[in-house]
């Protein structure tokens, strides 16, 4: 009987001590990218659809610094455009015409991408504008109203067409109210032209180039004409 149970004992040490041996390996995987996804929408949230995305790393150096195109991407039907796995970074994104309204934005921002982190990020294209706010006066400093203005971005205007042809290329249109005051919310970063006609004749009176504005800023113009 004794020699029965010392058996056993030795059997169950046995059992245990193979027990214990044993490991289970489990491979674990670091991640050393994260994943961005972007998207363009209009002022309803509705996603832009084939607008080409670029994405940029910047390169900064001792004597200069400058951005280097990693990869294009173009949206889909939704407004995404997904770049996948990237090293973390704080890349540059730029837009190629995103278009709302039928009016061209120029988009360019900086998104960050963390390790092992998804980043998901959604630009409403019309953010990135400012405010043109004209004043039109006579010669002798009184506002002038109904004044015909419109803003043509700068490498659409021909110097010969005519007003009615340079309405069909304007972004925008309107005319001076009481105070001679016109306000336009336009694209930052874009150049303009401003011209001025009569809103009876469809005159020319005349124009200014090289209008722009900053992201969220407002530009206070005035522009003076002659009238009989």
């Amino acid at each position: 009987m004794y020699m029965k149970s010392k058996l056993t004992l030795l059997i169950l040490l046995t059992v245990v001590f193979i027990a214990c041996k044993k490991t289970t390996n489990v491979d674990v995987k670091l991640s050393t990218s994260g994943k961005l996804t972007y998207r363009l929408t209009d002022d309803a949230g509705k996603g832009l659809a084939n607008v080409k995305v670029s994405l940029f790393d910047r390169a900064d150096g001792y004597y200069s610094n400058y951005n280097i195109l990693l990869e294009t991407r173009v949206t889909d039907p939704n407004g995404l455009a997904d770049f996948g796995d990237l090293n973390p970074n704080n890349y540059m994104l730029v837009t190629d015409s995103a278009k709302v309204n039928n009016v061209a934005y120029l988009v360019q921002e900086y998104v960050q991408v963390i390790t092992g982190a998804a980043k998901a990020k959604e630009t409403k294209v019309t953010d990135f504008s400012g405010t043109f706010a004209l004043t039109v006066r006579s010669y002798n400093n009184q506002p002038l109203k109904n004044i015909g203005v419109i803003m043509i971005p700068s490498n659409k205007f021909n110097y010969s067409s005519t007003t009615a042809a340079n309405l069909k290329v304007a972004d925008f249109s309107g005319v001076t109210n009481d105070a001679g005051l016109i306000t336009f919310r336009i694209p930052s970063a874009k150049q303009y032209l401003v011209y001025l006609y009569n809103t009876v004749t469809n005159a020319s009176y005349n124009y200014n180039n090289g209008i722009s504005v900053q992201k969220d800023a407002t530009v206070n113009y005035s522009m003076s004409i002659y009238q009989p």
